[in-house]
């Protein structure tokens, strides 16, 4: 189970890395800020669905989805200035306790056969 949680971890990172090149990029060299975002993606991609073999795809993709936008906020604040108001963080925050709470509850943990 840990391999799948990798994966899901390796898309988080790939995306938050494309993403991130996008907006470094954007202005300077704007093909290559697109193809930093598309190549980002699709690395993404690929490793989630190759995570959700294993793992529920609602948790999954809540994990995807919330480290990633944490993970994109909080370098958009260190790299390019970007405010961090208060309420920015709260939601954040909620986001992570979301997380939490859909990967506590094991009712449903091994999902339904396709």
């Amino acid at each position: 189970m840990i391999k799948y949680w990798m994966f899901i971890f390796i898309g988080i990172f790939s995306e938050i890395i494309g993403t991130t090149g996008m907006r470094a990029l954007v202005h300077s060299h704007p093909m290559l800020s697109q193809t930093s975002a598309t190549v980002g993606i699709v690395i993404s991609y690929f490793y989630v669905s190759r995570g959700v073999e294993k793992i529920p795809m609602g948790i999954a993709y809540a994990v995807w989805s919330g480290v990633g936008t944490g993970g994109i906020s909080l370098l958009s604040a260190l790299l390019f200035a970007e405010a961090m108001p208060p309420l920015k963080i709260v939601g954040l925050l909620l986001i992570i306790a979301g997380m939490v709470a859909i990967n506590l509850d094991k009712s449903d943990k091994e999902g339904r056969p396709c």
